[in-house]
């Protein structure tokens, strides 16, 4: 029998900015199942981009789940909250017509409301925080509406688990992400994050 297969789609927050590959929330994940788990996160990337490459870099691994984890980036470019949640319906109906469970990823919140990286000419860091806890609850709502399977990655993601530019976890960031996904509705278990301290 085939084991178990989870593709993880999304944008830094998936593909690990700043972070060393064995530290990214996936790879703790991995080693706390015996289900296979393959990061198809590229920083940068927006909903529709994902949608671009879903089946490339998530259908066609044939997985058993795929969790979904975008809008960051959209809302740094103004992107209604209606474009991207409509972009996240139309994966999650691409994996069902594949036979996959989709499970969307509820973004991490934003820390540094000042910060100098957000680009001014798309959106303030002022507006871009307050957007981005905005969506989290919108999106939180649609998925609860359309029945969908959620890893809430803000639960306990405080201001010291971000990298300076308090947007990007940080390696304690993605230890609580990955725990956050093991005690999410899916009912994974965990003995190696309580014992890596």
């Amino acid at each position: 029998m085939n084991r178990e297969k989870i593709v993880c789609i999304g944008d830094s927050l998936t593909a690990g900015y700043g972070i060393p590959t064995k530290h990214r929330w996936t790879d703790l994940l991995g080693n706390n199942l015996s289900i296979d788990i393959i990061n198809s996160g590229i920083s940068g990337d927006t909903t529709a981009g994902m949608l671009a490459r879903f089946y490339q870099m998530a259908i066609q691994h044939k997985p058993n789940y795929i969790i979904i984890t975008g809008g960051t980036n959209d809302i740094s470019l103004n992107i209604s909250n209606n474009h991207i949640i409509s972009n996240i319906l139309a994966m999650t109906r691409y994996a069902k017509h594949h036979d996959i469970i989709p499970i969307i990823g509820i973004p991490t919140p934003i820390f540094d409301p000042e910060n100098s990286a957000i680009d001014p000419l798309l959106i303030n860091g002022y507006n871009f925080s307050k957007r981005i806890n905005v969506f989290q609850k919108t999106l939180k709502q649609f998925s609860k509406d359309d029945n969908q399977k959620i890893v809430d990655f803000t639960a306990n993601m405080t201001s010291n688990l971000f990298l300076e530019d308090g947007i990007h976890p940080n390696k304690l960031g993605h230890k609580q992400m990955a725990k956050n996904a093991l005690e999410s509705n899916l009912n994974f278990t965990s003995a190696y994050l309580n014992h890596n301290e």
